[in-house]
């Protein structure tokens, strides 16, 4: 009997000394840039990532994509990978499935979040969580209804929610907000209300949960400052300023660096972005943000050296040519403590 108790409490104090041990996690975030795998999804407009589109996506240039974002993800957080990963763009769980299994080869091990979304190209967004930090979690979609946002089909708001292995509860929520296509003016009502929508959702978590940790990630396609972002969502450019049910967003001060996670025409802004609760940034609870941690992850080898588009993300394809490279999104990532 005693053998027994000594074997369960040496058991606990391992788990508790390796939980110790890590007491920052990597959150990142990364749009995947149209990965697609080669086949016809039924009831999907997928037809320009088929073997016969414009694109002449087949296996080799499949795998190859898998391998190149597989690179970038292994390097993220020191070589070690991050501990929390929002995708956007993915077509469906077969490519997330493929994806972590060519990161599992790279000894980078993750469980995946998907949910399949009514966007009419089929692109999705997922997330990667390692499980040794995790004691459980629950996920689920919110679709965003088609008549809401002018009769466009767009993709759902992937909601992932947390209870570490500290016990602290983190809510993730996975964006890929409604395109400008069209126009930036002319679209700017379908992200406000995706804006208001999430909004909602995030107040309504916090009214149930105080104490709640809330992570918003994602290619929001609006910029810091613009008003679906500052103003409807209340995403605050200073964590002093952040109220109960504001957010604070880091990426107001990185803008101002003259830094970003994507390049139009030479200017370099964040669509990609996070946002973090009260809770998440004043430091009193069991989870908090790492000031100053939120950055966009640069490699050289991720980047174009061709003369005209030197220093930007180096892309799958530049129009309809084919470029073997990665996104032409940078991934952001930051640091959370474990208190």
């Amino acid at each position: 009997m005693k053998l027994r108790i000594y074997i369960i409490l040496s058991t606990l104090f391992l788990a508790d000394c390796e939980l110790m041990a890590q007491s920052k996690i990597c959150i990142s975030f990364y749009n995947q840039e149209n990965l697609f795998d080669t086949l016809d999804t039924p009831n999907k407009d997928d037809a320009e990532f088929l073997p016969q589109g414009p694109y002449a996506w087949n296996s080799e240039k499949y795998y190859n994509k898998l391998n190149n974002m597989s690179t970038v993800i292994a390097a993220i957080n020191k070589g070690k990978g991050p501990d929390f990963l929002g995708m956007c763009e993915v077509e469906n769980n077969l490519v997330v499935s493929d994806l972590a299994n060519t990161l599992a080869k790279r000894n980078q091990n993750y469980q995946f979040i998907w949910h399949d979304s009514k966007d009419e190209r089929g692109i999705d967004n997922a997330l990667f969580y390692k499980k040794n930090l995790v004691h459980a979690v629950q996920s689920r979609l919110y679709d965003i209804h088609p008549d809401s946002i002018g009769g466009s089909v767009t993709r759902g708001l992937l909601m992932a929610d947390f209870i570490l292995k500290n016990k602290s509860r983190l809510v993730i929520f996975v964006n890929h907000w409604p395109s400008r296509r069209g126009g930036e003016t002319e679209s700017e009502p379908k992200r406000i209300y995706v804006a208001n929508y999430l909004k909602y959702l995030c107040d309504s978590i916090q009214k149930n949960d105080p104490k709640v940790h809330i992570v918003l990630m994602g290619d929001f396609n609006d910029h810091p400052d613009n008003k679906s972002i500052s103003q409807h969502l209340q995403a605050k450019e200073s964590a002093i300023s952040v109220g109960k049910t504001d957010f604070y967003n880091p990426m107001f001060q990185l803008l101002k660096e003259g830094k970003g996670s994507y390049n139009h025409r030479g200017n370099w802004n964040f669509l990609d972005q996070f946002m973090l609760n009260q809770n998440l940034v004043s430091g009193k609870g069991k989870l908090s943000y790492v000031n100053q941690s939120a950055q966009a992850f640069k490699e050289d080898f991720m980047l174009e050296t061709e003369e005209k588009y030197k220093g930007n993300p180096k892309r799958t394809f530049g129009g309809k040519k084919y470029l073997n490279g990665y996104s032409d999104h940078l991934p952001i990532y930051m640091y959370l403590q474990l208190n």
